[in-house]
């Protein structure tokens, strides 16, 4: 209910006889709350009715109005709003933040790709605002309409009042409604004949773009698009920007664009092909000097830069990749095995027996003494032993899986090493040392390596037994790390001999 009851309408002076009468028929049982204040403020129709919209998102039953906050889609209000294009509504939203109606923030949603807005609605009117508040202001701002005259019942002054107000002799010519500012701006824009150049140069752009901006824009002579055509004359004349927007409707992608419907903004594409490249020379038409016809040394070193950085940032992204991959290759046999980067059962295994059959030979080798001292009675558990401690000792320093079997293989073949010393030792001692054949180390084999092969796989193998898998162009058949591992063996043969 509105405040204007406890002041008659009528002034107590009976029924209305002449005039417009409102009767309410029915009461309503669905509604929207707007604010009386915000009837009164002078919004455009569209303005009011934007808000009118965004009140009825509020659920009534809530108290914090923080929390009073409508999130409708922007097409969505254009679509109440009757709005051709849903970024038309910036402008009434603009018009209900001004007033205070309204309060906007925005938001960022699917993965930061789109933006939308929430609204806050107001309510009451924000703090220091002089505007009309109540149905009793609108009728002391306009006693016109209070003083109605009324016939029955009024006293001989207020009947002559009234009729001299309705004397036609006497009323005041209605005043002529203003047009507004921006509909008669463009009126008179459009009144203004454009001058033939320009003519000549909107008539060069292809006719399915022109009526692509007559469907969007309803012209196909738009105020950027003349705007961008006189200032493109300043530098070119007529001709020259006919060639241009003729020779970039292909060249720039636009037609493609075009018969794909790709093209969401006809006269942004329009006022595109219009522009000025970004060569610095002003001389430069799209890589070509207009006053000799030679190409534009800046364009070329332009195109040689782009090239450099498009190959610099093709090959970082490789190397990102191929990083990424590579942290999903097992450090051991350098394979995805489907570990995501952790030693995979493969190499654990070979680690594993590769330290059982350490602890086997250095039992064999204290089986092969007579005399065999007292720490070394059980040879396979010390060595098992040795390694078990080395592998706890740098896993309790922080060391991975990988770090713990290589400490705990190395731990064992040092223990299966010094046992296999010991009991050489003792033979040389003794004088009697067995000659076994096949105990003399290999020659190793003569450097310099002869290359000139054609490539090849490396004939050598891992740790584990497993391919080297390199590739090699020694006549021996080996790659650097194989031969160098072969010597390495050779040497630890000789040494323990």
């Amino acid at each position: 209910m509105n405040d204007f009851d406890d002041e008659p309408y009528d002034d107590g002076f009976g029924e209305e006889e002449e005039g417009d009468q409102l009767v309410a028929e029915d009461w309503p049982t669905v509604h929207t709350p707007v604010p009386v204040w915000v009837m009164l403020a002078g919004l455009s129709a569209k303005a009011y009715l934007m808000y009118a919209f965004l009140a009825e998102h509020i659920n009534a039953r809530i108290q914090n109005p923080n929390r009073r906050i409508a999130c409708p889609k922007q097409k969505a209000i254009a679509v109440v709003l009757e709005l051709a294009d849903d970024r038309q509504v910036a402008t009434y939203r603009k018009e209900l933040e001004a007033l205070g109606a309204i309060r906007t923030e925005k938001y960022r949603y699917a993965g930061g790709m789109r933006q939308g807005y929430k609204y806050f609605v107001r309510f009451n009117p924000p703090a220091g605002y002089q505007g009309q508040l109540r149905l009793r202001d609108f009728y002391n701002a306009h006693p016109e309409f209070k003083s109605a005259a009324k016939w029955e019942g009024r006293t001989e002054a207020a009947k002559k009042t009234a009729a001299a107000a309705t004397v036609p002799a006497q009323a005041k010519p209605a005043a002529k409604p203003k047009p507004a500012p921006a509909r008669e701006a463009r009126k008179k824009a459009a009144e203004v004949p454009l001058a033939p150049e320009v003519l000549k140069v909107l008539e060069a752009f292809r006719p399915e773009l022109r009526e692509a901006m007559r469907e969007t824009a309803h012209t196909d002579a738009p105020k950027t698009l003349v705007t961008a055509v006189t200032k493109a004359l300043k530098e070119r004349t007529a001709e020259q920007l006919v060639s241009r927007v003729l020779r970039r409707w292909t060249t720039h992608g636009y037609a493609e664009k075009f018969e794909t419907g790709r093209l969401e903004r006809p006269v942004g594409a329009a006022v595109a092909m219009l522009r000025h490249g970004e060569c610095p020379d002003a001389g430069c038409e799209d890589g070509e000097l207009l006053a000799d016809g030679e190409p534009c040394v800046l364009c070329i070193e332009r195109g040689k830069n782009y090239k450099a950085d498009h190959k610099a940032a093709r090959e970082a992204k490789k190397a990102a990749a191929a990083t990424a991959a590579s942290r999903l290759l097992c450090p051991g046999c350098e394979q995805d095995r489907g570990t995501e980067g952790a030693l995979c059962p493969l190499c654990v295994t070979g680690f594993e027996n590769d330290v059982a059959g350490t602890a086997e030979r250095a039992a064999e080798d204290a089986a092969k003494m007579e005399n065999v001292p007292a720490e070394w009675s059980d040879a396979k558990a010390r060595v098992l032993a040795e390694a078990e401690q080395a592998r706890e000792r740098v896993r309790r320093e922080g060391a991975d899986v990988l770090g713990q079997l290589l400490a705990a293989q190395f731990a064992a073949r040092s223990a299966a090493t010094d046992l296999h010393r010991l009991r050489l030792a003792t033979l040389d001692a003794d004088g009697d040392r067995p000659q076994e054949p096949g105990d003399e180390p290999e020659a190793a084999p003569e450097m310099p390596v002869m290359y000139g092969a054609d490539p090849a796989p490396c004939s050598g193998a891992r740790w584990d037994g497993s391919p080297c898998g390199r590739t090699t162009e020694a006549e021996d058949g080996l790659c650097g790390v194989c031969r160098g591992a072969q010597m390495a063996q050779h040497e630890d043969l000789a040494a323990a001999r």
